[in-house]
This record gives C-alpha cells, sequence and structure tokens, in this order.
C-alpha cells in the first residue's frame, strides 16, 4: 500500500481536476488519505466503486470530517451545528429514520414533474435579468448581475419568499462557506439565518401560500425546528451550487467558440449539454461528504475498517476512463447518463431536478438573447475558488456582447 497522501488540491488547468487525482486514480481506485485533523482514512476514485460505497447503508455520513481545511476550526463549526435544535432537520447531518422522515416530507415537491411546473416561474426569472444586463449594458460580471440572482430568484418561487429577501441566506451561506473566516463569524452567521427561517416558517404557519414550506407547515409531519432546519439546507444548497455550476458553464463554452455556437445553431442540444457540463465540471471539489464505517467492509481490494472515514472524489470518478471514454474531452453530444455530479444513494441531492432545469434554461436564455456573449478579460486574469472551498468556482466573470 502506497503512502498516505493529502488530497491533491493544485490545478493545472482551471477546468480541469487536479493532476494529482488523476495519477490516483490510475495508481488504484482506493488510497490512502490523510484528513485534515491528521486522521488517516481512504480516498476512492474509481467510478464504479464510488457509486458501490455511496449506497452503502454500512458507511454513515460524517460532515466534520474534512480532507482539507482548519481541523480545529471544522470541529467547532460541527459542534456548533449540532448544539442547534434546527439541526435535526438538516438532511447531511442526518441518519434513517431521522433523515428518512425529513427527505420523505419534502420529496414530493422535487419530483421531476413538480419541478417542470416552475419553468414557466424560472424562465420570467431569466427573461428579467436578461433584461437588467442589458439596460446596464457590458461589461458586467455574469456571477452577480446573472447566475446568482437567477439561482436565488428560482429557490425564492420554490420556497414562496420575497426576491427581496435573498441577501438574508446569500449572505450567511457565504460566510459558512468561506474557508478563511472564523467560528464566531460563522457561528453569528448561523444564529441569523435559522433566525430568518424560523420567521418565514412562522409566516408560512399563520398565512399559508401555494409553496414548499406552507405545505410543510400546514402538514405536521415535521416539527417546526425540522422545517427550519429543512428550509435553512433547501436555501443554502439551493442557490451556491447552481450559480457556481452556471459560472463555470458558460466560462467553459466561451472559451471554446464553437461549442457555444453549437448550441446556438441547435438548441435542442442545451438539455443534454447540461449533463455533460455537470459531469465534466464536477464541482464539489472534495468530493461527497467523508463516510464512516460502521464495520468493516471490502471496498475492491481494500478492507475498510470499522471506524475509518472514506471519501469519493467526484471530480475523479466522473473522469475515470472506464465508465466514460475520453473523460477528459467535453464533449456535448455525450450520454452522460449517471455521472453523480449530484452524487448518490440516499443523500444525492434533492434539488437536482431544480438545477437541471435552471440551467438549461439560463443557457438557452443567454446563448439567445446575447449569442456574441464573451470574456471581457482573459481567463488567466479570472479567480477561481479551489482549495479549502468544499465548491469550486470562479469568483467573478466579467462578459461582453
Amino acid at each position: 500500500m502506497a503512502e498516505p497522501v493529502d488530497l491533491p488540491s493544485e490545478r493545472a488547468d482551471a477546468l480541469d481536476p487536479p493532476p494529482g487525482l488523476r495519477e490516483l486514480a490510475e495508481r488504484a481506485p482506493v488510497s490512502r488519505l490523510r484528513f485534515s485533523d491528521g486522521q488517516l482514512g481512504w480516498l476512492v476514485t474509481g467510478y464504479a466503486l464510488g457509486r458501490e460505497l455511496l449506497v452503502n447503508n454500512q458507511f454513515v455520513v460524517d460532515p466534520v470530517a474534512l480532507p482539507l481545511g482548519d481541523a480545529e476550526m471544522i470541529a467547532e463549526i460541527d459542534r456548533i451545528e449540532k448544539s442547534t435544535p434546527e439541526s435535526a432537520g438538516v438532511l447531511i447531518m442526518l441518519h434513517p429514520p431521522q433523515h428518512t422522515k425529513i427527505r420523505r416530507a419534502a420529496a414530493r415537491h422535487f419530483t421531476v414533474r413538480a419541478i417542470a411546473e416552475q419553468k414557466d416561474a424560472i424562465e420570467r426569472i431569466v427573461s428579467g435579468r436578461l433584461d437588467a444586463m442589458e439596460e446596464a449594458g457590458g461589461p458586467v460580471d455574469l456571477v452577480t448581475s446573472f447566475a446568482l440572482p437567477v439561482s436565488s430568484f428560482s429557490i425564492c418561487e420554490m420556497l414562496g419568499v420575497p426576491h427581496a429577501d435573498r441577501e438574508r441566506f446569500e449572505r450567511p451561506s457565504a460566510v459558512l462557506a468561506d474557508p478563511h473566516l472564523d467560528a464566531e463569524q460563522k457561528r453569528d452567521a448561523l444564529v441569523a439565518f435559522y433566525d430568518y427561517c424560523r420567521q418565514v416558517v412562522t409566516v408560512k404557519r399563520s398565512s399559508p401560500q401555494a409553496d414548499i414550506l406552507s405545505d410543510l407547515a400546514s402538514q405536521g409531519e415535521l416539527s417546526e425546528d425540522e422545517i427550519v432546519g429543512l428550509a435553512r439546507q433547501l436555501f443554502e444548497a439551493g442557490h451556491e451550487t447552481t450559480a457556481a455550476q452556471l459560472s463555470l458553464a458558460v466560462v467553459t463554452l466561451l472559451l471554446d467558440r464553437a461549442r457555444w455556437e453549437s448550441l446556438r445553431a441547435d438548441p435542442t442540444q442545451i438539455g443534454n449539454a447540461v449533463e455533460e457540463l455537470l459531469r465534466y465540471l464536477s464541482i464539489l471539489q472534495m468530493g461527497t461528504f467523508s463516510r464512516t464505517a460502521s464495520e468493516d467492509v471490502e471496498l475492491g481490494n481494500v478492507v475498510i475498517k470499522r471506524g475509518e472515514r472514506v471519501v469519493v472524489s467526484i471530480p475523479a470518478a466522473n473522469r475515470d476512463p472506464e465508465k466514460f471514454p475520453d473523460p477528459d474531452e467535453l464533449d456535448l453530444a455525450r450520454n452522460a447518463a449517471g455521472h453523480i455530479a449530484f452524487g448518490h444513494g440516499r443523500h444525492m441531492c434533492i434539488g437536482q431536478h431544480l438545477a437541471r432545469l435552471e440551467l438549461e434554461v439560463a443557457l438557452r436564455g443567454l446563448i439567445e438573447r446575447f449569442p456574441r456573449l464573451d470574456l471581457a478579460v482573459g481567463v488567466e486574469e479570472l479567480r477561481f475558488l479551489g482549495g479549502e472551498h468544499q465548491m469550486y468556482s470562479v469568483e467573478t466573470l466579467p462578459v461582453v456582447w
């Protein structure tokens, strides 16, 4: 067995995973990994074994165990998170039967059919943001002018809150996601976030409307704390990841004009292109949340001992040549079905269909309204947030048309 490694995080190219991940994957699909607190665990880079692990109930989610970052800070934030009564509704922190209960209550609102009903609203949001861009004139920052408001306004519509509330969840989400801020700042952000969510749920109980939170509040299946915790996760995950994915997708397409033009010539390709972009970019750069083995488990030719941690590298698994031939090639016609950009198993992203719809509608709108859209600066001037950030993204994206 090779010596333990730290999770590779240095990228040679902005849109490709760290070369070190490929080197590990070529050596073996499971490698010894050193976590941020110094403990040894395992890193899965192979697609088949990654999917196998994510559906194996002998592994339990362990959000505090991160491969990169300040271990003391991570542990302190975990302690703060778990001390709040609202944590009873935060899906990623839960195990069955509590996880099953919360997810089942929310899942009916996130089916393909239910999300399809949001298409008109998302199209209106996209059109409105494109109008604002056109009125402002270029250059504009596509992240703050388009990607972030489209995703934030879409989750506002789903949860039945005014668009003007976006700062009430965007700001604390940004603080919680920033690996460079201290525990006190994150604690204050979490308190403010839960205060906002509780205010929203209180309003939904007294004045229900046709939205997810009103339905959950009226059904009586979940306690108020559970609904507040779930609301926090939906607000947080419902805007950050989609905005990051959309921004990176635009960068990727603009760096190869032929791909942009192919989608312009045949917009029916956009749905399939979204799946390939999800696979290719795989923005959850640290991989899935870690799992801990509840008993000895054999995975491939490795035995993961009870109590040991393991994490699946989504960027590596989604570029496994055994599943995706020529994986480093962005092929917009590829059948990328089966990618694990949204995870897999019981912790698979509950909002994946909403994210897909937003990405498709937003890309179509951009291409139709601004067919000559282009970067206003060289790619070398863009700042990509990698390293200890769990989610890979571009900080700003100046564009002209």
